[in-house]
């Protein structure tokens, strides 16, 4: 029997990895990769939306919270997964979990790693998707209808098209884009893979709504055609719905004050 250990990134194939690859490696496949908070719920939402997706493979770490989790009827390592749909020729991250603690070697090792992984399967364009919080200069103006920043890497040459803004040194001032948002695209750009970020505009740190425009702006950059309007919907809902209860207890207890609930909203801007 195989031994099975995890050490600080440590992928297991569901598939078999030498045919999977040789049968995906020459397709113009396509990534997108979401982290928490809120990044992930669109590749998962993704996932579930393809009917011929399926896992081809868990990522562990132990630098991942030292828990386990309930699946169902049973319980699971924490483990991040990659799908894949080949009618869209399409590979989904989700990346369910953060590192137990702000380690960056792990942080790097593991966008190094999600990055030379992808780069064997073919994959020509990688997008990362997240939010963005624009409470800070120079994104107090946001123009209307602008609901995606785009941050473009090395050898990128996408048009951005309405309703997105491309990022630059110029617009974002001194800020960065955090962690594995920034850095998976940032070594697939080394690896030759056309990469973005792409960070939906929300109003503060659960906006829901933020993600239904990241994964438009995702669409329209990608040109994958996917009907995801019920998946807009539901997160338009949930965010009216957070809003809401924000609002009656403001009016209950009169103690929140500002744009968000718990640290300040200036301390969030992009991941």
């Amino acid at each position: 029997m195989k031994r099975f250990e995890i050490e600080d990134f440590t992928s297991y194939w569901d598939v078999d990895e030498a045919k999977f690859k040789e049968e995906v490696k020459t397709h113009d496949n396509i990534l997108v990769a979401g982290f928490p908070p809120l990044g992930n719920i669109i590749p998962y939402h993704l996932k579930e939306l393809l009917t011929d997706s399926g896992k081809i493979l868990s990522l562990y770490s132990y630098n991942f919270p030292p828990i386990v989790e309930a699946r169902e009827d049973e319980f699971e390592i924490p483990h991040d997964e990659i799908w894949y749909s080949a009618a869209k020729r399409l590979f989904c991250y989700v990346g369910k979990y953060p590192e137990a603690e702000y380690l960056p070697k792990a942080t790097y090792k593991q966008a190094e790693g999600v990055a030379h992984i992808v780069k064997g399967l073919g994959v020509r364009e990688l997008y990362t998707v997240g939010l963005i919080m624009p409470f800070q200069e120079p994104f107090r103006d946001v123009e209307p209808g602008i609901e995606a920043y785009i941050g473009f890497f090395e050898g990128s040459k996408k048009e951005v098209s309405t309703g997105m803004e491309k990022m630059t040194r110029k617009n974002i001032g001194r800020y960065s884009i955090n962690r594995k948002i920034g850095l998976l695209p940032g070594f697939a750009a080394k690896l030759g893979i056309e990469s973005y970020s792409i960070l939906g505009v929300g109003k503060y740190p659960e906006d829901l709504r933020a993600c239904a425009g990241a994964l438009r702006a995702f669409k329209k950059m990608s040109g994958i055609e996917i009907e995801t309007e019920k998946i807009e919907k539901m997160f338009t809902e949930s965010a009216e719905g957070v809003e809401e209860r924000i609002r009656r207890e403001r009016e209950k207890a009169d103690v929140y004050r500002g744009d968000g609930i718990g640290a300040d909203a200036s301390q969030y801007m992009y991941g």
